[in-house]
């Protein structure tokens, strides 16, 4: 899917330059061709009407009115299946396969196609989403510090109740208070973005450490209903799941593949043992 896709290109991209911001990725050349790509080559090879040809998730449960207005456009792509965040948005998102006919689609985007040329992979594809080296094209300011935020607010939003509750892929506030769902492909890219930041001198290390600081406090108050769930602020010191958090920042460029896991399992780990 997109996320895994995003996650493996940051890192794999780490040592080639600076990412552009969260914004402008999803309107980067690779996403297009990788998105159109992965349907051609299944239509190409024989999948409409044998095997799904999926696209990626809806993130927000609470929006089911823009799931519906927004996500016909996976069907208009080409897919005939798709990401949602719960039973009750499967049954809104079924709704698309009666008004939307996806196979007459495919049907057409065979009929255009040129299979050479669908099965050579496109340049872009392998572009990567990167500034430009002389920073002619740096965010501003407040563009880095709002990405920076964002960034640091999921990490430690996610990664405080996996570590502390044992709790993976579920409904997670953003920084706006607003549920999204979240996963470790969520949390990789997120953890890939500060690093490759970092390593190529957008920000710096005490401007991590003062943003994750001051984003432990919105996630605590986030959190502040439920009565398992440890505060991490006023001892930031000695708080696992704030430890978590800078961790896979400091170690997501040589950690394989930028994956979280090892980070996560260690600390979910220390925890289970202190209990």
């Amino acid at each position: 899917g997109f996320l895994d896709r995003t996650g493996d290109e940051i890192h794999t991209s780490m040592e080639a330059g600076a990412m552009v911001p969260r914004g402008a990725m999803k309107a980067a050349p690779w996403l297009k061709a990788y998105e159109q790509n992965n349907v051609m080559v299944g239509l190409v090879l024989g999948l409409c009407g044998r095997a799904q040809i999926g696209k990626g998730m809806w993130a927000q449960p609470d929006a089911m009115a823009a799931m519906m207005e927004k996500k016909k456009a996976h069907l208009e792509a080409g897919a005939t299946c798709a990401w949602v965040p719960s039973p009750t948005a499967a049954v809104l998102h079924a709704i698309h396969y009666h008004d939307i006919d996806v196979r007459g689609i495919q049907q057409r985007m065979l009929e255009a196609a040129d299979t050479v040329s669908v099965l050579t992979p496109p340049a872009d594809l392998l572009l990567p989403p990167l500034l430009k080296t002389d920073k002619s094209d740096r965010p501003a300011d407040s563009e880095i510090e709002s990405d920076l935020a964002n960034s640091a607010q999921g990490i430690l939003g996610y990664v405080a109740r996996w570590v502390q509750l044992g709790v993976g892929c579920s409904k997670v506030p953003n920084i706006d208070d607003v549920g999204l769902m979240e996963d470790r492909a969520t949390l990789r890219i997120s953890c890939q973005y500060v690093c490759n930041w970092l390593y190529h001198g957008l920000v710096d290390e005490a401007r991590v450490r003062a943003t994750f600081e001051k984003m432990a406090a919105v996630v605590d108050r986030q959190n502040g209903n439920d009565p398992k769930y440890e505060p991490m602020c006023g001892n930031l010191d000695k708080s696992v799941s704030f430890a978590a958090a800078m961790a896979l920042v400091s170690t997501g460029r040589a950690e394989q593949g930028g994956y979280t896991e090892p980070v996560l399992h260690a600390k979910r780990r220390d925890v289970k043992a202190a209990q």
